[in-house]
């Protein structure tokens, strides 16, 4: 698939904005659709005057960044969450038991995920809020790494012998899927089948999840929703996953979340909307209803000159300014 996009789009400054405090420090600002994203970093890190910020840098970019003569690296809390999702449409593999999807939390070190495949730039999760959301109950932990636990829990429920594990995701996420395959082998000692979607593959597999027509022929599904938001976490990431609307629900309806969750959903004094959204996430910890992950951050490249200040939600301008040793100065 292809999206036909103009090369550039340039946006410039209303000097006469109603909100004195809010308007633009910069005059023009130039989007250009006409580089791949490696040319993007090239012409940030090794050039002056090419591009002053590219979005969306991946994790193991972050070094080469740092070490750059003409960009420094800027990152902030992102709007997604990694993820684990059970398919408990499958009758010989029991995730409606909550010591399995225990079992497969406690067999995974957050940390080391964190460290190896995200290059430190996540935070551990307890559930799906991201902790710097307003709704984050601050008491949550994440589930601590604890294979001897996992494996007993494990053992108890009585996987299917001989069955083995099957976990898919897209490619984005390979190696995050590739660790958590080696540390669940490693405490349950069940082998794995890891089936990485790409292309049309994830579109169709995608498909089958929406419609809830077919049952999915996997077990675990690694992956990321993401939203625009500040508070109302569940609206977006726990609907999403495990609601009865959600496009990533690999379940039947679930009563007791449609409870905590639409008594969120109802509320609208402010205060109590926002303590309904943390009885939400406790649920969702308390019960293990997915396999919790972490929180990327939102990476960017900048232009050492340009004093950018990212938002978490979305992509905003408004606040960027440029030093007196910027080369747009000079021209």
């Amino acid at each position: 698939m292809k999206e036909d996009r103009t090369d550039f789009i340039v946006l410039e400054a209303n000097p006469l904005y109603w909100n004195h405090k809010r308007r633009p420090e910069i005059k023009k600002i130039v989007f250009r659709n006409d580089l791949t994203q490696n040319q993007a970093l090239h012409y940030c890190m090794d050039r002056e005057g090419e591009v002053d910020i590219v979005t969306e840098v991946s994790p193991e970019y972050a070094l080469r960044v740092q070490s750059s003569k003409y960009a420094k690296l800027v990152f902030n809390g992102g709007d997604r969450i990694v993820t684990g999702i059970f398919n408990r449409f499958q009758e010989d593999v029991r995730f409606s038991d909550r010591r399995l999807r225990l079992a497969f939390n406690y067999a995974i070190n957050q940390e080391e995920i964190i460290r190896e495949a995200f290059h430190g730039y996540a935070e551990a999760v307890p559930a799906f809020t991201p902790p710097w959301a307003v709704d984050f109950p601050q008491e949550l932990k994440p589930i601590s790494y604890n294979p001897s636990k996992a494996n007993q829990l494990f053992n108890e429920v009585k996987w299917p012998d001989e069955r083995p594990l099957r976990i898919v995701t897209p490619e984005i996420y390979q190696s995050v899927a590739t660790m958590i395959a080696a540390q669940l082998k490693e405490a349950f000692g069940v082998s794995i089948k890891l089936n990485i979607l790409s292309g049309r593959d994830e579109l169709r597999w995608r498909r089958v999840l929406a419609e809830k027509k077919l049952i999915p022929n996997w077990d675990l599904f690694i992956g990321s929703p993401s939203a625009f938001f500040y508070e109302g976490t569940p609206a977006f990431f726990h609907r999403e996953c495990l609601g009865a609307d959600g496009v990533l629900r690999a379940s039947p309806v679930l009563p007791e979340f449609e409870k905590v969750y639409q008594a969120m959903a109802r509320e609208t004094n402010q205060r109590a909307f926002i303590e309904r959204a943390k009885e939400v996430d406790r649920f969702v910890h308390n019960e293990a209803l997915a396999l919790f992950l972490c929180a990327p951050y939102k990476l960017y490249a900048v232009n050492k000159n340009v004093d950018f200040r990212p938002y978490r939600t979305t992509f905003e301008l408004v606040d960027t300014k440029v030093c007196r040793g910027h080369w747009s100065r000079n021209v």
